[in-house]
């Protein structure tokens, strides 16, 4: 995983932890996206049915309308002079001969081969003194007052504020005709706009969260420009909250993370390189990986096997991201979408008389007092159900019919328990998308005038309640064959139909908690994307 997008490197989505090296120990989690985290049980085949935006708020070059992934193309594109003159940019910066063109790939602007390449030959190459990194921002004497305590991304994006600042007195000018002025994510849309286009989906909570951790750190920077009138003075009107949201939303989506060189960099031409996963099962796959090569001071894209003239260039991706994860990172979602989940929160209570014995069991497994499991739209967690089964139990012997390994119930009233707890977490979660619904959804996709934000929100809707819904269906599938109204004599009038007992469910306990708290940090352990006292 030589190359990734910062966020899709440093995003923190709770669950299984794995070390990220060349990032000097900073923690890497994947346990949210990954298919790998923890037995899956197959959930019940579901067929289902499958702007411009209004007012530019901001001048310059909005985000490449590729950053959309299937919706229509409403964006000005940067000219294909532009992207050449930063080619041309690069190369007179110690690099020339460049064996990639600037290219119309369809109706996106890509970089494609020049010419055949060989397996382990360069396709791209851009010298170190073209790329920012960390470094070069500290190094800054303007930048240096601002960076001193702040993470890479804040760091990197204050850099994109200073420089495009300046404007045609920059040096890096010909990189900002190409890198996007700011990206879709929700982090540069205003209040209305996320609590209209985010309604019930749990990336509202942390789009807002993420905004008013900005906005705070915001008011620190902004206090120290304001104190030092002599460096910033000339700059000052265009250092502002809303360029510091769009520098960073640009930082998240487009930079790179080179593992030989331990750094997040902005290396030019990467945002014309799409991001693409394959599956590792996919046989003869192709992969383009990017990272820093000391042995020329450059950053190489290198690929598995021979590239042929006008092939299409990316940078493969370890990892397939979800919706939610690629609109708070990038600004852009995908349609069906398989890595689409939902978060759910179980825990046990410490009032439970068995909170010690149960507490043990968990942690024998790997689990905590409180944990958040993953629901696709074709499968959920094994271990989920076999943590809820864990919850509800209230007998000691029962502690030990239970197993983490295989799906099997501990007895049939503590599984329809569960269940109906499932199902009503599930109708909470589909409720909460209230209007609009599936069809305005399908409206707004199809509407030219609508939105690029609502647009976005309703594809990220659909694919969350796709998910629900399907979730809904496994957990009716597997109530089905019980019958009755569990009293606490245990199950009783067998022949009552199954209709009966969803009318009840409202009934039943409540789940312990509410789906889920947060997404976790975006970077480390240690919330860093917050300022600290």
């Amino acid at each position: 995983m030589a190359a990734k997008s910062a966020l899709a490197a440093l995003l923190l989505c709770g669950g299984i932890q794995a070390e990220c090296p060349g990032l000097a120990g900073l923690k890497l989690r994947r346990g949210v996206n990954t298919r790998a985290l923890g037995r899956h049980v197959p959930l019940p085949t579901r067929v289902t049915s499958q702007g411009r935006r209004m007012g530019m708020r901001r001048k310059g070059l909005a985000p490449r309308a590729e950053s959309l992934a299937g919706l229509p193309d409403f964006l000005p594109y940067p000219s294909l002079a532009s992207a050449k003159e930063t080619v041309t940019w690069i190369e007179g910066r110690g690099m020339p001969g460049q064996v990639v063109n600037p290219s119309m790939f369809g109706d996106q602007l890509r970089l494609v081969a020049a010419k055949d390449v060989p397996k382990g030959e360069p396709v791209l190459t851009i010298p170190s003194s073209a790329c920012i990194t960390r470094d070069d921002v500290d190094k800054d004497p303007m930048l240096s007052k601002l960076t001193k305590g702040q993470d890479t991304i804040t760091a990197l994006a204050l850099w994109i504020m200073k420089e495009r600042a300046l404007g045609e007195d920059s040096e890096w000018s010909p990189y900002f005709k190409t890198l996007p002025l700011f990206t879709y994510s929700p982090i540069t849309w205003t209040p209305q706009e996320r609590a209209t286009y985010l309604r019930g989906s749990f990336v509202l909570r942390e789009a807002n969260q993420r905004v008013e951790a900005l906005e705070a750190k915001w008011i620190n920077l902004a206090k120290i420009i304001n104190d030092n009138d002599e460096t910033f003075g000339s700059l000052r009107s265009e250092l502002t909250l809303q360029s510091f949201l769009d520098a960073f939303s640009v930082v998240l989506a487009h930079s790179v993370t080179l593992e030989n060189a331990n750094q997040i960099a902005l290396v030019p031409l990467a945002e014309f390189l799409p991001r693409i996963y394959t599956p590792k099962e996919v046989k003869d796959k192709k992969e383009f990986r990017m990272d820093y090569d000391p042995s020329l001071d450059a950053v190489t894209l290198l690929c598995s096997s021979e590239v042929k003239q006008g092939s299409e260039l990316y940078i493969s991706e370890e990892y397939g991201l979800s919706n939610s994860e690629l609109l708070l990172s990038r600004g852009l979602v995908k349609e069906n979408n398989d890595e689409d989940f939902i978060p759910i929160e179980a825990n046990i209570v410490m009032a439970d008389v068995l909170y010690g014995a149960k507490k043990e069991i968990l942690q024998a497994y790997g689990f905590g007092e409180n944990h958040k499991f993953v629901v696709y739209r074709d499968r959920l967690p094994l271990e989920l159900l076999s943590y809820l089964r864990l919850s509800r139990l209230s007998n000691t012997d029962d502690l030990l019919k239970l197993n983490f390994e295989v799906d099997k119930a501990v007895s049939e009233m503590n599984e329809y328990e569960i269940l109906q707890l499932l199902l009503s977490e599930a109708r909470t979660i589909s409720g909460g998308f209230a209007a609009p619904d599936q069809d305005t959804d399908r409206f707004i996709l199809r509407n030219p005038e609508t939105t690029i934000p609502a647009k976005l929100g309703a594809v990220l809707r659909m694919g969350e309640k796709q998910v629900i819904s399907s979730f809904m269906d496994a957990v009716r599938t597997r109530l089905a064959p019980i019958r009755g109204i569990p009293t606490k004599k245990g199950m009783e009038n067998q022949n009552q139909e199954i209709i009966d007992m969803f009318d009840t469910f409202e009934s039943i306990p409540k789940a312990p908690q509410k789906l889920v708290k947060d997404l976790k940090d975006w970077w480390t352990d240690e919330n860093n994307w917050k300022d600290q006292d």
